[in-house]
């Protein structure tokens, strides 16, 4: 892992994601045709929406993707919030082209967020926490807004999965020095943060593996190099289109695949408890 990477990633990716048109294109990427975006939207909502009730911030909202449909759950009431202004825009037309009326928008930074203590019955974060390197930092901040009793819902990328390819080939990595802060994800052992949750007086519910295909670095091996790779997720994207086949696959992940081990997928899920 890269351990030189600059102190400001949060602050560079906030700007890159306030842009003028980038709401636009996190909203295309993000609601894609894609059977591997298809099957992981379906199998998180299903996830967000199972442990998140009441009173609910959803801390980077983005355009909604879990806001809206938790305001449309009777009874819940949430609080998006974004640092890009554009973001917050888009995510308020689409809820109100919805009907949703249920949510309170903020801008704002998750690292400092403008809230009270024990405040919130739920927090999530999906697809947030994982892209900075001060994610303890950040999980504070959810930590301390949250109710004693409260579930905080995050996903991470599983550096137990890292960890096991390397084994192989020593070539996986953070992606930060690829592309520089727009891709720096933070690859983070399970059991590491299921103990630093711990020290925080969050209790880990729940532990949830899934989103096979994004990011596999066994899929990487086999296939033995890029050009490879691409040609197998084409192949697999193609298969996808199949009818019925994500919502099949998304089942699988929900009931079947979900307690397989976080060596086996870049991505996990946790559901964690306020004590």
């Amino acid at each position: 892992m890269n351990t030189n990477q600059p102190n400001n990633i949060k602050e560079q990716k906030g700007e890159f994601w306030s842009k003028p048109g980038a709401a636009e294109v996190y909203e295309s990427g993000v609601s894609s045709d894609s059977g591997f975006i298809k099957i992981k939207n379906l199998v998180e909502r299903t996830w967000v929406l199972q442990h998140a009730k009441g009173e609910i911030l959803d801390a980077g909202t983005g355009t909604g993707r879990f806001a809206i449909p938790l305001a449309k759950v009777p009874g819940n009431f949430v609080v998006a919030l974004d640092y890009s202004h554009e973001m917050i825009d888009l995510n308020r037309k689409l809820a109100v082209a919805q009907g949703v009326v249920d949510i309170e928008y903020f801008q704002g930074d998750i690292e400092h967020l403008p809230f009270d203590a024990n405040r919130f019955d739920s927090v999530v974060s999906i697809t947030v926490v994982r892209h900075f390197p001060q994610w303890q930092a950040i999980l504070k901040e959810y930590i301390r807004v949250l109710k004693p009793g409260g579930k905080l819902i995050f996903e991470m990328c599983s550096g137990d999965h890292i960890q096991a390819a390397n084994k192989f080939v020593a070539r996986f990595g953070t992606k930060y020095s690829k592309d520089g802060f727009l891709s720096y994800e933070a690859e983070v052992p399970y059991e590491e943060i299921h103990q630093w949750l711990e020290a925080q007086g969050i209790e880990v519910v729940a532990r949830h593996t899934y989103d096979f295909f994004n990011s596999n670095c066994f899929l990487k091996l086999v296939t033995i190099n890029s050009l490879g790779y691409r040609i197998v997720l084409k192949l697999i994207k193609t298969f996808l289109l199949l009818p019925g086949l994500p919502r099949f696959w998304a089942w699988l992940e929900l009931n079947v695949f979900r307690g397989l081990s976080t060596v086996w997928s870049y991505n996990y899920m946790i559901v964690g408890k306020k004590l």
